[in-house]
């Protein structure tokens, strides 16, 4: 009993001391100063950016339709394939057409023919009016001189019109021939176009990159075959937030990260599509790559960075962050003492990294914290 009583005044004073109104100061740091390096929490304007995941795709990307109908013969290419200009890629069947192209080379063939009939006449039509026209012209000098009677005279002068009357029809008819030929070269020329539909040719050189028919199947004009992009040209497809899109306009220089530790390709939006996207709630921009880039396959997948503003940024050397678990935390110099402070960082850039939260600006720190560092430990600045 006489141990407890003699704590009792002592565990009063201690309870007095904790329960009043001056708050109790932290133990003073003692012992030799600890040699640190340091360096100021500063703030810095800082770009925003934006990241997008973006498409690369064949400027010129075509997609190879049927114009004619016929069952598919052969189908030359798979995805993948590299095809130059005017390479056959798609042949169909289309036999209807060659027969209309038979019918329409043996029409030319009868309206040459006829026209040669209807020149032949021309001549003999000519012949037959010259002749009429020395008849009737003989015929009126020997009418004024009483030689012959007004009766002969009217004989020779009708035959004179007949004749070319004839002749003049036979001209209507040369001209009927010829347009006759006309058309029938019209319509052989028609059908040879439309078989020549019947050969799908690759309007550039590129690259296929799918096959939507296979041989067998039945195409009819607006049948989807073949999709070709020209890898010569590329450009970047990449969604824009709706909220940013008035922050991106054409001619604006971005970044594109074509491969994981590579150095990024500078390019220009080229082109943004006005409309939204109703799933995405995104606008589409198409971004040129500048000459010279690397061969790019269509399709390949890219990270593509938009400057979209500025912002003020508090940033300290990423030197000075030291982790414990899954904390971040940095020493601040108070009064020669270093106080242990947990913080909140962001991305780093360079030598430093962004501080979202638990620092402010101007404050000193520790850079690269001696390992023997402890929260309260007495420090002296170094160069």
């Amino acid at each position: 009993m006489s141990k407890f009583a003699a704590f009792l005044p002592a565990l009063g004073l201690l309870l007095a001391i904790s329960c009043g109104n001056h708050p109790v100061e932290a133990p003073r740091a003692q012992g030799r100063p600890t040699p640190v390096s340091t360096a100021t929490a500063r703030e810095q304007t800082r770009g925003i950016t934006f990241r997008s995941s973006g498409t690369v795709r064949g400027k010129n990307t075509a997609v190879l339709s049927s114009k004619t109908s016929g069952y598919v013969r052969s189908v030359h290419v798979r995805p993948g394939d590299a095809v130059r200009l005017g390479q056959v890629l798609v042949e169909l069947e289309a036999n209807d057409v060659r027969a209309a192209v038979t019918r329409a080379r043996a029409a030319l063939s009868q309206a040459l023919d006829a026209k040669a009939e209807a020149e032949n006449a021309v001549l003999g039509a000519h012949a037959a009016a010259t002749l009429a026209r020395s008849t009737h012209e003989r015929s009126a000098t020997l009418r004024d001189q009483k030689v012959i009677s007004e009766q002969q005279f009217e004989d020779d002068e009708a035959r004179l019109r007949g004749a070319v009357a004839a002749e003049e029809m036979a001209n209507a008819r040369k001209r009927q021939r010829r347009s006759g030929i006309d058309e029938a070269e019209a319509a052989l020329a028609e059908a040879e176009a439309t078989l020549a539909y019947a050969k799908i040719l690759a309007p550039f050189a590129g690259r296929v990159l799918e096959r939507k028919i296979e041989p067998g199947a039945l195409a009819s004009p607006g049948t989807e075959m073949l999709v070709l992009a020209d890898e010569g040209v590329v450009r970047v497809e990449a969604p824009i937030s709706e909220s940013l899109a008035a922050a991106v306009k054409i001619g604006d220089a971005v970044s594109v990260e074509v491969r994981a530790g590579e150095p990024a390709l500078t390019g220009n939006v080229a082109e943004i599509v006005p409309s939204v996207d109703v799933t995405s709630r995104a606008f589409l921009s198409k971004i040129d790559l500048p000459p010279g880039t690397p061969q790019i396959r269509p399709g390949s997948y890219v990270r593509v960075s938009f400057a979209v503003g500025s912002e003020r940024v508090l940033v300290v050397p990423t030197t000075a962050i030291s982790s414990f678990g899954a904390l971040d935390r940095v020493f601040v110099i108070e009064d020669h003492v270093a106080r242990l402070r947990m913080i909140t960082r962001g991305d780093i850039e360079g030598t430093h990294t962004r501080v979202l939260s638990g620092l402010a600006a101007n404050e000193t720190i520790v850079v690269e914290p001696p390992t023997e560092l402890r929260d309260g430990s007495l420090v002296e600045a170094v160069k």
